[in-house]
């Protein structure tokens, strides 16, 4: 009759040790989820950093080419009024 009460004990005492070893490691493994989440955060704030960036450099590219289009059109065209007096020049 005791060895079956000190055997109990002991389960009893081997079941709180393996209790409280599994709080441990999911407490741990929280703490892990939780710097796991917060990673993830800061990788999405990057991503949408860099996308708007992106964004930004693609309208900032486009305006570039334009205006270096345009100023090319304008070296390329002869003033209206030049025009005119070449065109009278040769009548």
């Amino acid at each position: 009759m005791w060895k079956k009460f000190y055997s109990a004990i002991g389960g009893l005492i081997k079941l709180a040790w393996r209790v409280s070893h599994h709080d441990d490691q999911i407490r741990e493994l929280r703490n892990e989820v939780r710097e796991l989440a917060e990673k993830i955060d800061l990788v999405a704030t990057e991503v949408n950093r860099l996308s708007d960036r992106q964004s930004s450099d693609r309208e900032y590219i486009q305006l570039w080419v334009e205006n270096q289009l345009l100023k090319f059109e304008k070296r390329l065209l002869p003033p209206s009024s030049q025009k005119d007096e070449s065109f009278k020049a040769e009548e």
